[in-house]
């Protein structure tokens, strides 16, 4: 049987993105001959995202949950993973949906997977589109998290990463707590603490073309505060 392969798109006020983005993965699917099928998580769009992705599931096999409000990357991912462990998915892409995330690079993280990884992470060999502070904010986290963590990867906030549906399952995800940017930080953690094999892929990242950027200075500070807590042991599996 033919590996399902899930793609998790979270949005909010995405439609202008989205509009490109979805054709553009089917496009890869289709000329590498995946079985995959995509995941909407919207948070109340006012753009009108989620109207928008109703017309594309007519021709596209999409699924979409919609929330009342905007709850945050975190628990929408949360979410994914668990509607496409109910699935029964094989494996399950995390990627941005404001098109950051190229899905030129998907048939590559499941070459990775099929070659006995569990998770693969798409790593940013190049980054188009940052200013000074955006860089100085990513070497930051990456710096805190390899070594106040203790999470020995490069490039750990980067949010285009694939997961084998086996990982998912092992992992309590109630226990993710993180809403922001330090949830990538805690599952890849708890992904490690199982000893689960991880690699990665050299991406080009682009940075968003028609939207700003989501991080703030809360979402810093948690990551922070988690990084503190995965190196005293406090995370509860």
């Amino acid at each position: 049987m033919r590996q399902k392969v899930r793609i998790i798109l979270p949005t909010y006020n995405e439609r202008s993105n989205i509009e490109a983005l979805i054709p553009k993965i089917f496009a890869v699917f289709k000329k590498n001959k995946i079985n995959g099928d995509i995941l909407v998580i919207d948070d109340n769009s006012p753009d009108g995202t989620a109207e928008f992705v109703k017309i594309l599931s007519k021709k596209y096999p999409i699924k979409m949950l919609k929330r009342e409000k905007k709850l945050g990357l975190g628990s929408a991912y949360i979410i994914g993973f668990k509607e496409s462990l109910k699935d029964k998915k094989d494996i399950i892409f995390e990627m941005d949906s404001d098109f950051s995330h190229d899905p030129k690079y998907i048939p590559k993280f499941i070459k990775k997977i099929n070659s006995g990884f569990d998770v693969v992470i798409g790593e940013r060999e190049k980054v188009v589109g940052w200013n000074w502070y955006r860089r100085l904010v990513s070497w930051g986290g990456n710096f805190i998290g390899r070594n106040l963590a203790g999470v020995k990867v490069q490039d750990l906030t980067t949010g285009y990463r694939a997961y084998r549906g086996e990982v998912l399952k092992s992992i309590n995800l109630d226990k993710i707590k993180s809403n922001g940017y330090a949830f990538q930080l805690e599952i890849l953690a708890r992904v490690l603490a199982k000893k689960f094999k991880v690699s990665s892929v050299s991406i080009i990242f682009k940075d968003r073309k028609k939207s700003q950027s989501k991080l703030s200075k809360w979402d810093m500070l948690e990551f922070f505060i988690l990084s503190i807590k995965i190196r005293l042991g406090l995370l509860n599996d």
